[in-house]
């Protein structure tokens, strides 16, 4: 295995990139490619955003749970008055807020090897989450199999820290440690997006005109060659008016610069959107990539699908990190991320829903008025009636032993 020595041992090529995130990782297409420069592709940048603002935007609360000894049923209500919900929901630390801390956690995971906050802990109680740079922490796993992190502040100096005292969010991973960083494994379509770019930002610099080569049949003494180049730069540069060029003694112009259409620039950047699309289990729709065969009722699916199946898997990593960083599993509390916003369809949906919910038809209501005014966003009604689930005229009533008497 490829390393430098240390006094202690070797550091591996990924091991060092993990020190220094400024290092990178090595593509075909030239340059290397790393957190930092990965978001200068608008898809990366868009795909870490859609999938960070999407977490950020879901209400986020600690539920209570209570389960009835005699029926078994499970009893779920917000406990808004638990310092773990104003901490997650509130105020996390003393510069950002709740949205500000989830979307910065869960860029940096999807972008890299994960998110870690330190907890400023008073009595078992998390006062402040604070949030490490990326880059600027490792961690290990030591001979107890416990996690040691190891965090370095600007000032050069650095701290160790165990799993307990740290939230640790991280992606899918090979060892069970630390994730696969994202940026490393579609290094490839990004070094190639970041190369397309920047060959389409020459051209577009060059004026889109082509460099190339003016040949002659006879050789041009040194002052003619330099005063037509000259010439030939000033009318037909990237600042020139351009215009038809009139060549004569067997003179010919040979591009040296493959145009747009020849690269097939715009089919090989609208590939390289999808590839990236596919690394970070994203809908390309999400990034902004038009689909000629969409209608508004597939794209209604594509954001269903969307998060069902890319922000689904951060919602459970988020509430179950959460749950053993923050409440410490503790049990008959939970973290919970509420997505029914994102599921929510129309107008028309939504009254369909709700009615039958109420119990249209004659079957057995799930749902009261009231949570149903506190889902949409009402307040609620004082009458008793209005916190009643209906049993419905087809359910069996109080006495009924479901059997139909004899008919005479």
């Amino acid at each position: 295995m490829l390393g430098f020595f240390r006094k202690s041992g070797t550091y591996t090529v990924d091991q060092l990139a993990r020190i220094a995130g400024f290092i990178g990782w090595g593509s075909a297409s030239g340059g290397t490619v790393n957190e930092a420069n990965a978001v200068d592709v608008t898809a990366v940048f868009c795909a870490a955003r859609v999938i960070a603002e999407g977490i950020a935007q879901m209400p986020v609360r600690v539920v209570s749970e209570t389960t009835d000894p005699a029926t078994g049923i499970i009893t779920r209500k917000a406990a808004s008055d638990h310092w773990a919900h104003q901490l997650l929901a509130v105020r996390p630390n003393r510069w950002q807020t709740s949205y500000e801390f989830r979307e910065g956690m869960i860029f940096n995971a999807v972008l890299g090897r994960g998110a870690i906050a330190i907890k400023n802990s008073v009595a078992g109680k998390v006062m402040d989450l604070l949030p490490v740079p990326s880059g600027a922490w490792t961690v290990e796993q030591l001979k107890d199999y416990s996690l040691r992190i190891k965090v370095g502040h600007s000032d050069g100096s650095h701290d160790y820290f165990t799993q307990d005292q740290v939230f640790y969010l991280r992606g899918p991973s090979l060892d069970g440690i630390q994730a696969l960083p994202a940026v490393r494994q579609a290094r490839e379509a990004i070094g190639l997006s970041r190369a397309l770019e920047r060959q389409q930002a020459k051209l577009a610099g060059n004026g889109g005109k082509p460099s190339g080569v003016l040949s002659f049949v006879q050789k041009l003494a040194p002052e003619t060659a330099e005063k037509l180049r000259e010439t030939w730069q000033s009318r037909f540069g990237p600042n020139g008016d351009g215009g038809i060029a009139i060549l004569d003694g067997d003179a010919k112009f040979q591009s040296m610069t493959m145009t747009s259409v020849d690269a097939q620039h715009i089919e090989t950047r609208r590939l390289q959107i999808e590839e990236i699309a596919r690394a970070f289990r994203v809908q390309p729709i999400m990034l902004m990539q038009a689909d000629k065969a969409a209608t508004f009722a597939s794209a209604e699916q594509m954001f269903r699908n969307h998060v069902i199946h890319t922000l689904g898997p951060w919602i459970e990593r988020w509430e179950q990190a959460a749950n053993r960083d923050i409440l410490g599993n503790q049990t008959g509390l939970a973290v919970d991320l509420d997505e029914r916003n994102l599921l929510r369809g129309d107008f028309k949906d939504q009254a369909e829903y709700y009615t039958k919910a109420l119990g249209a038809g004659g079957q057995s209501a799930w749902m009261t008025v009231n949570e149903i005014r506190a889902e949409v966003g009402l307040p609620p009604i004082s009458d008793a009636w209005a916190n009643t689930v209906s049993r419905g005229a087809m359910a069996p009533q109080e006495g009924d032993d479901g059997i139909q008497a004899p008919q005479p």
